[in-house]
């Protein structure tokens, strides 16, 4: 027998929705949602002709519609068939509900901005601010945020006080053909869009937003938004402060807020700009929230995260060259997948001290197929020596940063079970001997083996370290040791040195003087001594192809300002100094060679 769903009930004229048997227990839970609760201070009511009958169910129809939730409200969509009516006029009224219906699934139009899969703060903080924009240049259709498959679990944690304040609807919510305009934020890839991918092809209009400046993106967009700054977020931004008629609330400050700090790493990531601290000031400026931004900024390690992490500090590979340190671990985590091992991995990076930390994370599915999470993280030092873990990990179609990406590799599994790929759960025991199957045919070794050829490939882009010749000042100004300790102070006050060589006849190094050598041997009255007398003896030398690490080690330890660059035979060569460290690393960009 099929259920009936009563919509309205309107002068007398009930107007139903029909629908088969298998709709009757969806026709029951809306029972409810179909009668309009609103507070009595937003009252809603029917301000038309009382007449007009057909109008007044359609507009009534609608409001019970928007009152249920989201998911219930696409279910209806698929179960509404042409509504029966009863009543005076029934010819009337069955066009009336035709045209209710049609007009509220003509409703349904949208534009949606999305974000990319598992999505971060800054993917997610963009499309709201991109929903925002569209919201003053495309009032005609509502415009909805959705993330495609899924938010890492900063996000998630944010969302559960906040999803509510915000513009967000489920991927299941929105039909294909509902859509009118795409937004894409925070990537120019297919790959990045999960299931909401074919959407690109039905929109009348693709906008890509992103701060990537060096992707080759594979979206087919009709606008192309691509700024170099550290955030996607920041050019959104930028574009709200230009349109004064667009005002923040204090949450959507605040999620801004929290997706320029994540991706510039709160504003201390090589490619953070100008305009990312101008865009962070100005949503202060608006009222973000400092207390929320401590509160959800913040990741926190669960129980399991915390014992996946003292495990892969026990069992983690290091590797060296070329100055960088590497290390890299797999992971086996039975058949669940552990939400948030970005910051397992990233806490690998700072307790460990290594330039670059990969972790491999093997779990399996409900039907035992197991899968590589993949994760990697770089130090600034590693980036700067060109370690790219974006390319690397997009040779399995992951992606991310230079300095954090992540990538998802199925593994090789039992055979298919028919029951398993018709949906149904394997028992616990079935499921068992299915994993062992698994992992038997070789996906933990085939894991390491993946892993592995990724730390071959970030040694493969770390290029060969600077050597000594490479970074030395070769122009030396020295004195004798036969000279006096006035000769030595007016040498250094007019080079302009706080410490000179001293050079046998022959280049050969036998010592050096400090800038207060001279000055004490003034003050002593002893100014005619020779330098022989004063010097310092006690000599860090280095060879000509000392790498960078025993430089930067000698600098360290040995709490000296300048290496002295000599040959077999003793004779200086060169001297490495602070700002010839510095200027290497490219820190700054206004330290100019001097001679030394």
């Amino acid at each position: 027998m099929a259920a009936v769903l009563v919509l309205a009930n309107v002068c007398g004229h009930r107007l139903s929705v029909a629908t088969s048997s298998r709709h009757a227990s969806l026709c029951k839970r809306a029972a409810v949602t179909a009668t309009l609760e609103r507070p009595a201070s937003g009252a809603v009511s029917w301000t038309g002709s009382p007449d007009d009958a057909a109008a007044k169910a359609a507009w009534l129809a609608k409001q019970s519609l928007a009152a249920a939730p989201p998911k219930l409200d696409d279910e209806l969509r698929s179960a509404v068939k042409p509504a029966v009516v009863t009543g005076p006029d029934q010819k009337s009224d069955e066009a009336g509900s035709r045209a209710t219906i049609e007009h509220i699934l003509q409703d349904e139009r949208c534009n949606v901005v999305l974000s990319h899969v598992n999505a971060d703060f800054d993917s997610l903080a963009g499309a709201v601010a991109l929903a925002k924009l569209w919201s003053i240049e495309r009032p005609e259709l509502p415009t909805h945020v959705v993330t495609p498959r899924g938010v890492n679990p900063l996000v998630s944690r944010f969302l559960a006080y906040h999803k509510h304040l915000l513009p967000i609807r489920g991927f299941k919510t929105i039909r294909e053909q509902d859509v009118a305009a795409v937004g894409v934020v925070d990537t120019q890839h297919v790959s990045r869009l999960g299931a909401a991918a074919s959407w690109l092809k039905a929109a009348e209009h693709v906008c890509v937003v992103d701060h990537h400046s060096n992707a080759q993106g594979d979206i087919e967009a009709d606008e192309l938004i691509i700024e170099p700054v550290g955030s996607a977020t920041t050019v959104l931004v930028e574009k709200i402060r230009a349109r004064s008629e667009v005002v923040l609330t204090e949450t959507e400050a605040t999620l801004f807020a929290l997706g320029i700090r994540a991706d510039t790493g709160v504003l201390s990531f090589p490619a953070t700009t100008p305009r990312d601290a101008l865009a962070l000031a100005w949503l202060m400026q608006q009222g973000c929230s400092q207390s929320a931004i401590a509160e959800f900024g913040q990741a926190r390690l669960s129980n399991q995260q915390r014992e996946l992490l003292s495990e892969a500090m026990q069992s983690i590979e290091i590797v060296r060259h070329e100055g960088l340190k590497l290390g890299w671990v797999v992971l086996d985590t039975g058949r669940g997948f552990v939400t948030g091992m970005a910051s397992v991995c990233e806490e690998l990076l700072q307790l460990l001290a290594v330039d670059v930390a990969l972790v491999g994370v093997v779990h399996c599915n409900a039907k035992a197929q197991p899968f590589l999470s993949l994760i990697g993280r770089a130090s600034a030092r590693a980036e700067r020596s060109a370690v790219d873990l974006n390319a690397i990990l997009g040779k399995w179609q992951g992606g991310g940063h230079p300095a954090a990406a992540a990538a998802s590799v199925k593994l090789r599994g039992p055979e298919p079970d028919p029951a398993a790929e018709a949906g149904a759960q394997l028992d616990e025991q079935a499921e068992a001997d299915a994993r062992a199957a698994a992992l038997s045919l070789g996906a933990l070794a085939q894991a390491r083996a993946i892993a592995g050829e990724a730390v071959e490939l970030v040694v493969g882009q770390v290029p060969q370290q600077a050597r000594a010749t490479q970074l030395m000042t070769k122009t030396i100004h020295g004195c004798s040791q036969n000279d006096t300790m006035d000769d030595a102070l007016e040498l250094m006050n007019r080079m302009g040195r706080r410490a000179m060589p001293v050079l046998g006849d022959d280049g050969t190094l036998l010592g050096f003087l400090k800038y207060r050598d001279p000055i004490r041997a003034a003050q002593a009255g002893k100014g005619r001594q020779q330098v022989k007398a004063w010097m310092r003896r006690e000599l860090i030398t280095i060879g000509p192809d000392a790498t960078f690490t025993e430089m930067e080690r000698q600098l360290l330890e040995g709490d000296t300002g300048r290496l002295h660059v000599v040959d077999d035979d003793g004779r200086l060569l060169g001297l490495v100094s602070r700002t010839d460290m510095l200027r290497h690393y490219q820190y700054y960009t206004g330290i100019n060679r001097r001679v030394a």
